[in-house]
């Protein structure tokens, strides 16, 4: 295996792993070794920058996220096709991180387009087609319009169940979205049941100490508290800080909700 390969694959365990980071600096050296060796548009090129992308936009770096994505999008589109589930899938991806930086329009276009393209092809329950999906429900839910997104996010739950089960990472996204949702909109028991069913299919799968992971469990903690069980609240801020604050930073919103969390 060569030096770019064995970059790649590092770069996808630190992705995986929730070592945003790494994950970013071993992708960026990947990304160059394999456009020298393979080109610009090969098919392992273009999907490091996709991944890539997805670890800046773990780091909340949306715009560079978007630089990648968008090049990733650009080359599967003339290699293979508008259509091709490669392509659906890069433009989702490009969608999520416009949609980040608050352009909603433009990101709603790029979500539906997918959605139309799958539809046409009579991919109506394919992965790409549903997280096209997900993503308008995220649109919604970062323009705080909650019942929309709360309705959006139980249809891709329910279409995932339909073709693969309900602990399909982007179902356990979907949830994720529904505990936020419920949330705000007063639905607390809901938003508890889901919450601790995303909290243990994430400590099961991606163990505790990945953010994800860590998310949940304060957003869990937040709905405990909003319940006005803060002596459930408390306890479980306070083991999960530490975890937080070692691999999140101090400085972080989650961090900060953990902390105040547990001095309520």
């Amino acid at each position: 295996m060569n030096q770019s390969n064995t970059l790649y694959g590092r770069a996808g365990r630190a992705l995986t792993a929730g070592h945003f980071a790494e994950a970013a600096d071993l992708y960026e050296q990947a990304v160059a070794g394999l456009e020298a060796e393979r080109g610009p548009d090969s098919d392992a090129t273009l999907q490091a920058l996709l991944e890539w992308g997805l670890a800046l936009y773990n780091l909340q770096r949306y715009d560079e996220a978007e630089i990648h994505q968008r090049r990733a999008l650009e080359g599967r589109v003339r290699t293979i096709g508008a259509d091709h589930g490669d392509t659906l899938n890069a433009r989702v991806r490009l969608a999520e991180s416009i949609g980040a930086q608050g352009r909603w329009q433009e990101a709603e276009a790029l979500a539906r387009e997918t959605v139309e393209l799958g539809e046409a092809r009579g991919w109506s329950l394919h992965e790409s087609v549903i997280s096209g999906r997900l993503a308008i429900a995220w649109i919604r839910r970062r323009q705080e319009r909650w019942e929309e997104a709360t309705e959006l996010g139980r249809t891709v739950i329910d279409q995932f169940h339909t073709i693969r089960d309900d602990d399909h990472p982007f179902a356990i996204a979907a949830r994720h979205l529904l505990v936020e949702c419920l949330l705000h909109t007063g639905d607390l028991a809901d938003a508890e049941e889901q919450a601790r069913r995303v909290r243990q299919a994430r400590t099961a799968t991606l163990g505790a100490d990945h953010p994800y992971t860590i998310i949940i469990s304060c957003d869990l903690a937040r709905v405990l508290a909003a319940a006005g069980r803060a002596k459930e609240a408390r306890p479980l801020a306070a083991q999960v800080l530490p975890t937080a604050v070692r691999v999140l930073g101090d400085d972080n919103t989650h961090t900060q909700r953990l902390r105040e969390l547990n001095a309520a």
